[in-house]
């Protein structure tokens, strides 16, 4: 009896073990040296073609006897073109002979002209491509978005990671707002399909250390998205400004004159609140700052009893720079790169609806009205 059993189990298994290998040379896969993991996309346009350029890992670079194979270039390119950004990835794929994979694609290059012509139809391609990352980078070159991806730092693991440490520090910094796809594409779906992206600018070093070929890149501002394609370039203080405004950054600096001496104070816990309303037929916002306050460096003298003077003129610095921001972008275009949409629906929907047909020009005839309170830490502020 337990001879048939045994003979039963055995030939179950048999069966078992045949039935899967059977199975197993039906499922598709692809090995990753087949596969172009795309670390940075830049896309151009010119002569009503589309043309892309991304880097990609090179597996003969990594996974060597030590991470990096510094023998080996990390990342390779290629480059495509086509009628939409769409068919201009499936050509530089089809040129590099792998499949494309964007799942840990770090960031987005526009370059200006592609930029002008419209962002909104340059981010359609991550609809297509299901496995896009939400949350890539996304920027704007002063030129061609190629010259940007052919910068070779020499930091880093990879060339991107240098570019994507310059981005997030600067968004830290409170010195750009830096959207990622997902947040673009929201933006692009309203009804001003507005934002405020990053300008790269290419530069010579001077050091051959910075970069393997002597160049590298600076955040030379901002460049304005409206009805969905790039209207202007814009300075570092509205990009800062447009960043409080937006209410994501929680840290900051001013420099402020007191006394015969400038006085730089780190802004800590920034919280930003705007309250739409309406007033004889206008669209009133006022805009409430709230912040801490630290000194970066010890003053000359002790103005311990003059604590309050100070935290204004630090408050009437960060306003100046938001009334900035909204006079190059929302009086000047009717621009909304800091979705007050969004506000006013959340806040008062019948309001919305009030102002939502001819929402661009309520927003140029729009009224701010602006408060701070900055309140510095008095522990530093002795000699």
């Amino acid at each position: 009896m337990f001879k048939k059993v045994s003979r039963k189990i055995s030939a179950l298994l048999l069966f078992s073990l045949f039935s899967l290998s059977a199975l197993s040379g039906c499922v598709p896969h692809t090995e990753l040296n087949e596969k172009a993991i795309i670390l940075a996309i830049g896309v151009d346009y010119e002569d009503e073609k589309y043309k892309v350029m991304f880097q990609y890992y090179n597996p003969t670079g990594i996974g060597g006897r030590t991470l990096v194979d510094n023998s080996q270039p990390n990342v390779l390119t290629s480059k495509g073109e086509g009628d939409n950004v769409y068919a201009a990835l499936e050509d530089a794929t089809f040129r590099c002979g792998r499949e494309m994979m964007l799942g840990v694609t770090q960031f987005i290059v526009i370059g200006k002209k592609a930029a002008e012509n419209s962002v909104e139809k340059v981010m359609d391609f991550t609809k297509s491509f299901f496995q896009s990352h939400p949350d890539m980078l996304v920027t704007v070159a002063e030129e061609e978005a190629e010259k940007v991806l052919e910068v070779k730092f020499s930091e880093g693991i990879v060339s991107t990671q240098k570019l994507k440490f310059l981005l997030t520090n600067a968004e830290k910094s409170g010195i750009v707002a830096l959207p990622n796809a997902l947040e673009l594409f929201t933006a692009l779906q309203t009804v001003r399909q507005s934002s405020a992206l990053p300008r790269l600018r290419l530069l010579d070093s001077g050091q051959s250390d910075a970069s393997e070929d002597g160049k590298t890149l600076e955040i030379s501002g901002g460049v304005l998205i409206n009805e969905g394609k790039a209207v202007d370039d814009v300075d570092i203080e509205v990009m800062s400004g447009l960043q409080i405004l937006c209410c994501k950054t929680e840290t900051g600096t001013v420099t402020v004159d007191y006394r015969d001496e400038k006085i730089s104070v780190g802004l800590v816990n920034i919280k930003t609140k705007i309250k739409p309303s309406f007033e004889n037929d206008q669209l009133v916002l006022t805009v409430d700052l709230r912040s801490g306050g630290r000194f970066l460096s010890t003053p000359k003298g002790r103005y311990e009893d003059e604590n309050d003077e100070l935290e204004k003129l630090c408050g009437d610095a960060v306003i100046k720079r938001m009334e900035s921001a909204v006079k190059q972008t929302v009086f000047k275009y009717g621009a909304d790169p800091f979705l007050l949409e969004k506000t006013i629906r959340h806040y008062d929907y019948g309001l919305w609806k009030k102002v939502e047909e001819n929402f661009g020009e309520y927003l140029k005839n729009a009224k701010f009205k602006f408060s701070s309170h900055i309140e510095i830490d008095k522990l530093i502020l002795s000699e």
